[in-house]
């Protein structure tokens, strides 16, 4: 019995250690080899995470920010901030090629996505061809997306909001409520 308990100690040690060499890597990437990526202290980073910035985009992850495996964060010549203390989920996207800012707090649940550009769809043009319309997206503090939700170009989240699971949100949703369904739609405050 006392087998089992060391090599549990031994296996779980292994597992701290290379969460802290797959930290220390990011940091190490994004500092020394100057990509515009800036980092705060304390923040937790997952396996098989993906950070990009192409043509000048800039990515901030301020202190205490923790991406869960597979989250991909990109940023093409625009800007994407995640405020203090944020929580993005398991294979989460976020793709800011105008302005996407998270603020301070936020819980963002596993699969949802936040992209600040809408694909072109005019008539006569092959879709790979099409151009992409950015809108700066701007999610307050403390606000909770649940699993699979959506966030198109150009919406805005109020402080303390909620939207439920698998909600696309197409427009405002004003501080302090919840919203659900596609499009997202305001169904109470929150209590």
């Amino acid at each position: 019995m006392k087998l089992n308990v060391l090599r549990r100690k031994a296996v779980s040690a292994g597992v701290r250690s290379l969460g802290y060499l797959r930290n220390t890597f990011f940091y190490f990437e994004s500092k020394v080899l100057g990509i515009n990526i800036q980092l705060g202290k304390n923040i937790s980073i997952g396996r098989m995470v993906k950070v990009q910035t192409t043509d000048g985009g800039l990515i901030v992850l301020e202190d205490g920010v923790s991406l869960d495996d597979f989250v991909y964060l990109y940023a093409q010549r625009g800007s994407l901030i995640i405020g203090k203390g944020s929580y993005i989920g398991v294979g989460s996207q976020l793709v800011a090629i105008d302005s996407v800012k998270i603020g301070e707090q936020c819980l963002i649940a596993a699969y949802s996505v936040i992209r600040d550009a809408n694909h072109g769809m005019a008539k006569g043009t092959g879709m790979a061809k099409q151009n992409q319309c950015a809108a700066p997206i701007l999610i307050g503090n403390d606000v909770w997306l649940g699993s699979h939700v959506v966030v198109t170009a150009g919406c805005e989240i109020g402080s303390g909001a909620v939207i439920g699971a698998n909600a696309v949100v197409t427009k405002d949703i004003p501080c302090d409520c919840f919203a659900a369904g596609v499009p997202a739609a305001v169904i109470r405050e929150r209590r």
